[in-house]
């Protein structure tokens, strides 16, 4: 897992939290931004409620408590399709960019291509570079050659042996850039 675990009450975090009820128990799910409720919850927090029977809070958390959890997003919850549009206008956007650049391993395309592939990791696709390749329309073999250069320039995080990684500092900050307006750097 790539993020470390927060109890309910940190700092919000964008994305959707959902927190429902079952029984003596609190639970709290989280789906981060661009997941757009199509998996399941990243994170899930399980705390007595507040006002709990002692008695069934030193039982202790049961396999059917566990069980009852529901983590199948809701098509008709209205957060999760806000932040699914959310991230498919995102990913439109991104998509028109990639296309607007020219061809080579600019920083630009570079970062837009990272974005691209932490969007598809984050939404649960099995082989993510590949979902790139034919949603863009571009050859399979270039797509992962680009992704390895984005690792080895600094816009993507490495992950061994499984697709995976995070946006840098360095790619939101090219991001940054091209939506006000700046340059290409060719390398």
């Amino acid at each position: 897992m790539n993020s470390t675990p927060q109890p309910p009450d940190a700092e919000p975090r964008t994305g959707v939290t959902v927190i429902r009820r079952m029984g003596a128990w609190e639970v709290t799910m989280h789906w981060p931004k661009g997941t757009g409720g199509t998996v399941g919850p990243r994170e899930i927090h399980v705390v007595p409620a507040d006002d709990a029977d002692p008695q069934e809070i030193a039982r202790g958390i049961s396999s059917t408590v566990l069980r009852r959890i529901n983590t199948t997003p809701s098509e008709d919850f209205a957060a999760m399709r806000s932040l699914a549009e959310a991230a498919d206008l995102e990913i439109r956007e991104l998509g028109e960019r990639l296309a607007s650049l020219p061809g080579g391993l600019t920083d630009e395309r570079l970062a837009v291509l990272s974005a691209l592939y932490v969007h598809f990791v984050d939404a649960g696709e099995r082989a993510p570079a590949q979902r790139l390749a034919v949603a863009f329309d571009l050859n399979p073999a270039t797509v992962k050659g680009h992704l390895r250069a984005a690792r080895q320039r600094g816009f993507l995080t490495k992950v061994e042996g499984k697709a995976g990684g995070q946006l840098t500092d360095k790619a939101e900050q090219t991001l940054r850039g091209m939506k006000r307006g700046a340059g290409t750097e060719e390398v």
